[in-house]
């Protein structure tokens, strides 16, 4: 049954919804979406009660044939139940009946959900639009008659200038579909933008807090008139303390910026989906047990300085919960909580007993949906009081904070881009920082391929580096983290207020049709090669022309026999040094034939057997991206709308994964099986999974695959599955 439970409820409980809606729809059909809310419910319900009392036999046939007769019981039950005419919300109106005489009759009113859509759109719900006790919009239309508060003014800079512009006529008063129409905008576009006007980096600067000093810059007034006192309070000889906080005091402390969790070699907030901060928020109501958050004391000029480099998923998911940030996903498992309030009698008063204490009384309360200011009062002083357990590292240095990012995560989810950023220079760091701010990196400028989990997923600041290290020093192109740590050694400023330059220069020549090229996996040619360009003293929309004849037909063009295209269909390894070098000086040797600088060789210059080629190719790649989503779709269950954004960041940490755990040579490094190995990067994602331990022993013990992918996948799979499990069991036996 554990085996079936995991199959049911994988992917935010996807098989079991979508059994839920055939078996409905085919029983009652036209049901809405608002209104099947009810039948997940009840499916849950059946599901719990199936394991409970072991019901299912299977030498009586399979369990998806039981489950479908007994949620097909179960719905007929609710339906009849529903409908009945004294179960539905009634109110009562006035008419007037034939005789013009006035009568009151009761109708009866929908239940309306959370989760039913708001506005022609459906862009957003019911339960979006419930005011809480944080409203952007209100927040927003402080700057409508020409006033920007200091908060408003550095929230608005963070943002591009779409986002701005989006801003801005919220301020007007304008709805999102209205918005939409003037911008000219998609649903997905507006989407995207809203994201990240909303995102917990950007809604927390506009946080207000009631209690004096809150707007303080560095959160400690009393540092300045008492250096000396607060430095000799503590003891010197204690490197950490254990001591805990409450919910409501974290969210407080970093609000004020008493506690900071922006390190500059930090991840950023928001690697958590719905679902997981969701079952946080479960975890915390239901009083289930914490891990530590860490938090490193750096003094600098007096001042004790309190970075959170551990939990901060965690801590931002809890603050913004309890700001109303989100709902609680509908999802979630042991959704009804238990609590207890004090009796009260007929007069209101509460009831004692004879020691004088008050009674109290148990209540049930289903958070699905609910934000924090739904919750009852009781679950409230709950959230808030809860305590989380805090290692305070105290006296840190720079490196002593690096040290510490790194080991507190290295036994969860920190992708390769963020991992190795911990070896970042700090300075360089923060001019990193500024240009990932820049428009040409933002998911709405159109002359790249961005999207919001580029940046999320750090692979913005990796772009940054590579794009760097091609530009100036590609003979030492290598792994990320190396990269990071030569620059940290050998670069100077100019190195990165160069690259800041260069691209404000592709910021006004990119177009839409280029934007192809500047993707997460092959950015940082295209910076290079404008790099080399730059050197030429060529007016800029000669490389923008090039970039067009690539896209349309140079990309298939022959130089010494090999086009970029063999280039990348002969080589598996994509950052290698050695490939990256081929593949710089090829794109060189074609920009400077196209800008008439040398003479490339005619008779490989394009044909018709060349054209044909070109198209050839391009429905061979198009088919070979609809093969690779359809086989993720499938066999992960990772959505349409996440690969269109994710597949290419899925691709390139493939690539990154395999340079440092599979040795060359090996075949599972074979052109074949790369559907499987991508397939399992989307796995480790979904799953917030970290493969290198587990590819790296595989590939020592394996050296062959199944043909079948879908078999080989399955396969593997289940390996790392194991694999997970005996880690857990070696780590609980050494505790």
């Amino acid at each position: 049954m554990e085996e079936i439970l995991e199959i049911y409820y994988a992917d935010n409980a996807r098989k079991l919804q979508g059994l839920v809606d055939k078996v409905v729809n085919k029983k009652f059909g036209g049901v809405t979406g608002k209104d099947m809310s009810s039948y997940y419910s009840s499916a849950n319900e059946v599901m719990a009660n199936i394991v409970k009392n072991h019901r299912y036999d299977p030498s009586k046939g399979s369990f998806e044939w039981f489950l479908r007769g007994s949620l097909n019981k179960a719905f007929i039950d609710d339906y009849k139940y529903d409908n009945r005419d004294k179960r539905k919300t009634k109110i009562e109106v006035e008419e007037l009946n034939e005789k013009g005489q006035t009568e009151k009759r009761k109708i009866p009113v929908p239940d309306i959900y959370l989760d039913a859509p708001a506005g022609e759109s459906g862009d957003y719900t019911i339960g979006d639009i419930i005011p809480s006790g944080f409203d952007l919009d209100t927040v927003l239309s402080e700057g409508t008659e020409g006033f920007y508060s200091d908060t408003l003014e550095e929230f608005l800079g963070g943002l591009s200038g779409q986002q701005r512009q989006i801003c801005s006529l919220i301020m007007e008063g304008y709805t999102p579909d209205e918005i939409k129409t003037a911008l000219e905008l998609t649903d997905k576009e507006y989407k995207n933008s809203w994201g990240i006007i909303t995102s917990y980096e950007n809604k927390r600067i506009l946080y207000k807090e009631i209690e004096t000093g809150s707007l303080n810059s560095c959160g400690m007034e009393d540092c300045e008139m008492g250096k000396l006192k607060m430095l000799s309070t503590q003891d010197m000889e204690e490197s950490y303390k254990n001591i805990s906080y409450s919910i409501e005091s974290i969210s407080k402390k970093l609000r004020k910026k008493q506690i900071k969790d922006n390190h500059i070699l930090q991840r950023y907030s928001g690697q958590w989906k719905n679902f997981t901060k969701s079952e946080l928020v479960k975890d915390i109501l239901i009083g289930k047990s914490l891990t530590q958050i860490i938090i490193s004391e750096e003094i600098k000029d007096g001042i004790r300085m309190k970075w959170l480099i551990d939990g901060k998923q965690r801590c931002t998911a809890l603050d913004e919960y309890l700001h109303d940030g989100f709902a609680v996903s509908k999802n979630i498992k042991n959704y009804n909580i238990m609590y207890t309030v004090s009796q009260i009698d007929e007069n209101g008063n509460e009831v004692l007993n004879e020691e004088g204490f008050n009674k109290v009384e148990t209540r049930v309360f289903d958070i699905r949906g609910k934000k924090f200011s739904q919750l009852p009062y009781e679950l409230q002083e709950i959230f808030k009081d809860r305590q989380i357990p805090v290692l305070y590292n105290t006296d840190c240095t720079k490196k002593d904070i690096a040290e510490d990012i790194a080991r507190f995560n290295r036994s969860r989810p920190m992708n390769k881009a963020q991992n190795g950023w911990l070896n970042m220079d700090e300075t360089f760091a923060g001019f990193v920082f500024n240009i990932e701010k820049m428009p040409f990196f933002q998911p709405d400028f159109i002359g790249s391929s961005y999207t919001k989990t580029t940046k999320i997923s750090s692979s913005a600041r990796r772009i940054i580096i590579e794009g760097i290290m091609v530009s100036d020093f590609i003979d030492e192109f290598c792994s990320f983290d190396k990269m990071c740590e030569f620059l940290s050694k050998e670069a100077c400023d100019t190195n990165f207020t160069d690259f800041y330059v260069l691209v404000e220069r592709l910021t006004s020549i990119c177009t839409k049709e280029t934007a192809s090229l500047f993707n997460v996996k092959n950015s940082f040619l295209w910076f290079g090669l404008f790099s080399r360009f730059s050197q030429l003293g060529i007016e800029d929309s000669k490389f923008a022309g090039f970039m067009g004849g690539f896209i349309n037909s140079l990309h298939s063009q022959k130089i010494n026999g090999e086009s970029y295209d063999d280039i990348l269909a002969n080589n598996k390894n994509t950052k290698d040094k050695n490939i990256v070098k081929r593949k710089i000086n090829h794109l060189e040797k074609l920009m400077l034939g196209y800008l008439g600088i040398i003479n490339l060789n005619e008779e490989e210059a394009g044909s018709e057997t060349g054209t044909e080629s070109i198209d050839t190719c391009t429905e061979n790649i198009t088919a070979s991206v609809i093969d690779e989503k359809a086989f993720i779709m499938e066999n992960v269950g990772t959505s349409q709308e996440e690969l269109n954004e994710d597949l290419e960041f899925y691709k390139e940490s493939l690539d990154t994964l395999t340079i440092s755990t599979v040795k060359d040579g090996s075949n599972l490094l074979e052109k074949e099986n790369r559907l499987s190995l991508l397939a399992m990067v989307a796995y480790s994602y979904k799953e917030d999974i970290d493969l290198d331990d587990w590819l790296e022993g595989y590939a020592q013990k394996y050296n062959t695959y199944f043909k079948d992918q879908k078999k080989n996948y399955i396969y593997m799979r289940n390996d790392l599955i194991n694999f997970i499990k005996e880690e857990k069991k070696i780590r609980k036996e050494a505790v």
